[in-house]
């Protein structure tokens, strides 16, 4: 299981964009996160034009499988509906990571139940306006 933002564990952070112009003030090498949405869709074709690696929130299984194939390398996903979608990417062998976000320590248990590729602290993303 992978971790991001724990306290112990040094790891990389997440950098959540809106536009394009925000990528710009990321760090060189930055894991990106947006929302899947139509509206993103500019985004996502830019970063992958440029393989930047990218995270995106997604909200059910339609919109993991859609992530995957847009070559997501993380899939941000709530607790609440993590189970289902790591067993769909176990099923499909996603290349993407599924990560549950939390913001406290002790619903780190919960997840690893749910055998989840990894979790990420809502310390490890920043945000990042234009």
């Amino acid at each position: 299981m992978r971790l991001f933002g724990h306290p112990l564990i040094p790891s990389e952070r997440f950098y959540h964009i809106e536009s394009l112009e925000a990528i710009a003030k990321t760090p060189s090498n930055s894991i990106i996160a947006l929302f899947f949405s139509p509206q993103n869709l500019d985004l996502i074709v830019y970063l992958r034009a440029n393989k930047v690696r990218f995270a995106l929130y997604v909200a059910s299984t339609t919109e993991a499988v859609l992530a995957e194939n847009m070559n997501a390398d993380f899939l941000l996903v709530h607790p609440k509906i993590a189970q289902e979608i790591q067993k769909v990417a176990d099923h499909y062998l996603f290349d993407a990571k599924v990560l549950g976000y939390i913001d406290q320590e002790d619903q780190l248990e919960k997840l690893i139940e749910m055998r989840l590729d990894g979790a990420v602290f809502i310390e490890a993303i920043v945000k990042i306006t234009s």
